[in-house]
């Protein structure tokens, strides 16, 4: 009886952990999850899943003010989405921080509860989340794979160096300083140093 009740509870904690590790996937690239940066903390008991899901305070604050900003500027020809989309590319999914969607590609899609498959004009995110052995291989990856499916533009915010990264289909990668201007489309220009001296 001891036997079965320790086979019971070797397989529950095998169920548990693959449903943890469900939880804890960020991306899913080439048929393989990439977790959240910290996930093996989770694992050990040390840390709750909403710890190292969760995003920080400047995170949030980068995301609302990068977005709040293109609303304000882009007007009503493009649609923005932030907040972790799931846009569904080539062997996974990947998870964007903010994308900036034509509105005539996405008018049908308003109202959807699924992943996204179109591919957004304009893409940012803001530092790595993922947990990786490179940061840079995974900042280059992503960006490709991006661009491969479609999408135009994509700009990564890197707030510790306070650096910003630009890679542009058909383009050169270009690393900017913090007070430069990043161009996006239809010449609009964003410039995060004053960006984030706004109130």
């Amino acid at each position: 009886m001891a036997t079965v009740e320790k086979v019971e509870k070797s397989r529950k904690k095998r169920i548990d952990r693959k449903k943890l590790l469900e939880i804890l996937t960020y991306e899913v690239v080439d048929g393989k999850p990439v977790y959240y940066r910290g996930y093996k903390e989770v694992l050990k008991g040390k840390k709750q899943p909403e710890e190292v899901m969760g995003a920080s305070f400047l995170h949030g604050r980068f995301v609302a003010l990068i977005t709040n900003w293109l609303m304000e500027n882009l007007g009503n020809k493009y649609v923005v989405v932030s907040g972790e989309l799931g846009y569904t590319v080539e062997g996974g999914w990947r998870s964007l921080d903010i994308a900036v969607f034509r509105y005539k590609d996405v008018k049908d899609k308003l109202e959807s509860e699924n992943y996204i498959d179109i591919p957004p004009v304009l893409v940012f995110e803001i530092n790595v989340r993922a947990e990786i052995e490179s940061e840079m291989e995974y900042v280059v990856k992503k960006s490709e794979d991006l661009l491969e499916s479609g999408v135009e533009k994509v700009v990564w915010i890197f707030t510790k160096i306070k650096k910003i990264m630009v890679f542009e289909r058909g383009g050169v990668g270009l690393i900017l300083n913090w007070d430069e201007d990043i161009e996006l489309i239809e010449d609009l220009k964003l410039n995060i140093k004053k960006l984030i001296k706004r109130p």
